[in-house]
């Protein structure tokens, strides 16, 4: 995961050029559901996804998450 967004969505880097449909969820490394995929942009070799998260982040929390890997399910 590279960054939190002013409006708490989360922006995660694709490995490859395979893209995930929007409203596909996304886990993390012990597959809780942290929130769905609402946006694909950016380069087609490795797209960028913006994940609307289940529930708001406190800034901690969004310390926390920053670097670690996001998995859809």
């Amino acid at each position: 995961m590279l960054a939190v967004t002013p409006t708490g969505t989360l922006t995660v880097r694709a490995p490859g050029p395979d893209v995930v449909p929007e409203r596909s969820r996304v886990a993390d490394e012990r597959g809780d559901v942290r929130g769905v995929v609402v946006r694909v942009f950016g380069p087609v070799a490795r797209p960028y996804y913006a994940v609307r998260p289940r529930r708001t982040l406190t800034p901690a929390e969004g310390l926390r998450v920053i670097g670690s890997t996001l998995w859809v399910e």
